[in-house]
């Protein structure tokens, strides 16, 4: 006998290694959702893919993490435990497993973050490169125009796109030779409608995505459409026109930009000592994230002398040489007049 539960778990059948994991949970939960609830297995044996986190969006759960890259291949599944859900006519706190498969394919390149609920119209998204070679990958909206970031072996490096707001998803592809990957958008900006408003560009940006036509920006899409595949929308004459004005407008393509930006490395990561208030650098200092990093031996700083020590000194040394000249003179004058005494 089937039980059908209230609660579903959607998820893809089958992940690459480095790919994002997206799993939307949806039903009726006695109490909140938590993450300490979600549980990764491989075949009978728990594992994980942290860091993973767990958001809120239209009422129902969005459980994410980046797949690891050194994750082997095989038969995986996410697990819910120790949750009370309503059930058909009855609360029910029977676990809820889900599966899906790890296969021995690599993504390109780490997207992140999976899921990004943006604070602005403008934001990032960044890429790691995970090939062992240069690597150009064409990026967007789906359903809008395209653009291209070139990434070093093993580079990092942002792209900035522009939501269209209105409450919905957005997806947004990533795409390589014949593979193409996703992260998802939820834009819950609603207070300007964007048709009238007129951005600064950021010189520091790579890429802007455009908007699109009027299908991308009053239909929403569920996850479900976004994640796992939808019609292309439909764009009229009138608003490609508007398109390619807008295009025009916002079109900020630097390409020395593009080919000179690395993302700077912390000192970890460059292999480099961070030297403590108490110690100081005998070789080189070198900028690194968050701090300057020593490119030599951190040594236990000299302590240095005050400027009124040495003032001290002069001090004791023209007290100590007046003394001399004083005594000096005193005894001259005592030999003199004994002198005087005794002539005669």
């Amino acid at each position: 006998m089937t039980i059908v539960s209230a609660v579903q778990i959607e998820i893809n059948s089958d992940y690459s290694a480095g790919e994002n994991f997206i799993a939307k949970i949806s039903g009726n939960f006695y109490t909140p959702l938590l993450k300490s609830n979600i549980y990764i297995y491989r075949e009978e044996s728990y594992t994980s893919f942290e860091p993973c986190s767990l958001e809120t969006l239209e009422g129902d759960y969005y459980f994410y993490c980046s797949i690891p890259l050194y994750r082997e291949p095989g038969n995986y599944s996410i697990q819910m435990k120790g949750v009370k859900y309503y059930s058909g006519v009855s609360w029910s706190e029977e676990n809820i497993t889900k599966e899906f498969v790890i296969t021995n394919k690599k993504a390109f390149a780490k997207i992140s973050p999976s899921i990004s609920v943006p604070k602005d119209y403008y934001y990032n998204l960044t890429l790691v490169n995970f090939e062992t070679k240069r690597i150009d990958v064409e990026y967007g909206l789906e359903g809008t125009t395209t653009k291209m970031v070139s990434l070093k072996e093993g580079e990092t490096k942002n792209v900035t796109l522009k939501t269209f707001g209105g409450d919905k998803f957005e997806n947004i592809l990533f795409t390589y030779g014949n593979e193409t990957y996703s992260s998802l958008v939820y834009s819950k900006l609603t207070e300007i409608p964007i048709e009238n408003q007129t951005f600064p560009l950021n010189e520091n940006s790579e890429e802007i995505i455009s908007p699109a036509g009027e299908n991308s920006q009053n239909e929403t899409k569920s996850f479900w459409e976004i994640l796992f595949g939808t019609p292309a929308p439909k764009n009229n004459s009138t608003t490609n026109e508007t398109i390619n004005k807008i295009e025009e407008n916002l079109s900020i393509k630097n390409e020395s930009v593009l080919q000179e930006e690395n993302t700077i490395q912390t000192c970890e990561e460059l292999n480099l000592l961070i030297c403590a208030d108490t110690e100081e650098c005998d070789g080189t200092l070198v900028d690194g994230l968050n701090t300057q990093c020593c490119k030599g031996n951190c040594i236990v700083k000299k302590p240095s002398s005050s400027p009124w020590t040495t003032v001290g000194w002069v001090l004791i040394g023209v007290t100590a040489i007046f003394l001399i000249w004083f005594f000096k003179m005193k005894f001259s004058k005592t030999q003199m007049t004994s002198g005087g005494f005794f002539k005669k």
